[in-house]
């Protein structure tokens, strides 16, 4: 049986609903998605909760995922509001020109309306996405001053924080947000298999697995290059993981993997060729 994701924590709920309220204030709108999963990222009610807001999508740690990522995202993506794309890697900092330059260009007809009356027009945009997706990183390395809180795990940013990136730019840094309920529950796993949903909450042996048959699915010859193997059991064996008597540890092999995946060493994988 696949595994089965279900979390939605209660601030969640009211985080969407700060969002909503605050994007009546911001002239666009940063969606940070995740590079590896960029359709699983997305909230399936995205359209009604941006209004026409203009949206710039930022591919995040796109480093850890296929060369086409970018590409195979912008084919199948169909929005009735201005957008723009641009590729972002997980580790390195600035880029502070090309995403300054993106949102201009996006709001170029509001900013020439301002400069027409003499006024140089300050840009207020919400960074969202969900959780784990790199937002607060994206946004030091903007500012590279480490002004909001990061983690490597789900859930770090709680509140609100609006930061100074020029004069005439401020973004907002929201928490991060998921859906109610995965109508796909492949969205899910792939959302759990980046990272985005607390590991505390998911089995870990069956993500490990899942995980495993997932990415074999995709690239069998990369998970058998990293493992020489691609069965669970022969990968917990050849990697040690055993107990005593030679038990398979299976809580210990199941880490190994999903940390591995994370960490882009077993390959670069576009999960949502799994939807």
């Amino acid at each position: 049986m696949a595994l089965t994701i279900n979390w939605f924590p209660g601030h969640m709920a009211q985080t969407l609903k700060m969002i909503s309220a605050e994007l009546k204030i911001c002239d666009a709108i940063i969606y940070v998605l995740d590079a590896r999963c960029p359709l699983s990222c997305l909230n399936p009610k995205f359209d009604e909760f941006i209004g026409r807001k203009p949206v710039l999508f930022v591919l995040n740690k796109i480093d850890l995922a296929p060369a086409v990522a970018k590409e195979q995202f912008t084919k199948q993506l169909t929005l009735n509001t201005p957008y723009a794309i641009i590729a972002r890697n997980s580790v390195k900092s600035g880029g502070r020109e090309v995403v300054i330059k993106a949102l201009q260009n996006l709001l170029a007809e509001r900013i020439q309306i301002k400069a027409a009356h003499g006024i140089t027009k300050t840009l207020r945009v919400a960074v969202i996405g969900v959780t784990n997706c790199g937002k607060s990183t994206f946004i030091n390395n903007l500012t590279n001053k480490g002004k909001t809180q990061t983690g490597n795990r789900p859930g770090v940013t709680r509140t609100k924080q609006w930061v100074p990136i020029t004069d005439h730019l401020w973004l907002l840094d929201t928490p991060g947000t998921l859906w109610p309920v995965f109508t796909n529950q492949q969205v899910g796993r792939n959302l759990a298999y980046v990272g985005s949903i607390k590991d505390e909450v998911i089995n870990l042996v069956e993500l490990g697995q899942t995980l495993l048959t997932d990415l074999t699915k995709l690239q069998p010859a990369a998970v058998a290059n990293r493992f020489g193997a691609t069965d669970f059991t022969a990968i917990a064996a050849k990697r040690g993981c055993l107990l005593r008597g030679g038990v398979i540890d299976e809580a210990r092999a199941a880490k190994m993997i999903v940390g591995e995946f994370r960490e882009g060493k077993i390959g670069k994988f576009n999960l949502d060729g799994l939807l």
